[in-house]
């Protein structure tokens, strides 16, 4: 079988490459350097072997969520949720329901007080996501993210 034909069965998505690691490295490190790359592999919830290959490979990889951040990330689905049923409300009024809903200045202005509430959590969120490593999960190219920043 040729390139080509892999290349072809790839795209079509009929069959994925099977990628057979059967090549091994050896290098010798102190305890010391052996529980960093523990703790720094488990941090990321990849094997030792998987951690080691995507820093050699020029990979940086991040951390899991923290449970803090975890939390605030179904904090953010839930006020998604509510946005959508608001917005899906909103839609099911006639023209003259609107009119009125939006005149009725108590109404606004206890929607205004609720949506700046949450779009500041959202922020605050989002503001914790851009620190080094905290978010998302996965692997990135170092220069892939040196660009994005």
């Amino acid at each position: 079988m040729t390139h080509e034909e892999d290349t072809s069965k790839q795209q079509s998505g009929r069959e994925k490459p099977v990628i057979r690691r059967d090549k091994v490295v050896v290098t010798k490190v102190t305890a010391q350097e052996l529980s960093m790359i523990k703790s720094s592999a488990e941090q990321c919830g990849m094997t030792r072997s998987d951690f080691i290959r995507a820093r050699a490979l020029g990979y940086k990889p991040r951390q899991r969520l923290s449970d803090t951040e975890l939390d605030g990330l179904r904090q953010l689905a839930a006020c998604r949720t509510d946005m959508v049923n608001f917005a899906n409300a909103l839609h099911g009024l006639s023209d003259n329901e609107k009119v009125k809903l939006f005149r009725h200045q108590p109404t606004m202005l206890e929607w205004y007080e609720k949506v700046a509430y949450v779009t500041n959590h959202v922020a605050d969120f989002l503001q914790s996501a851009q620190t080094a490593n905290s978010y998302p999960a996965g692997t990135t190219n170092q220069e892939t993210k040196e660009d994005g920043a």
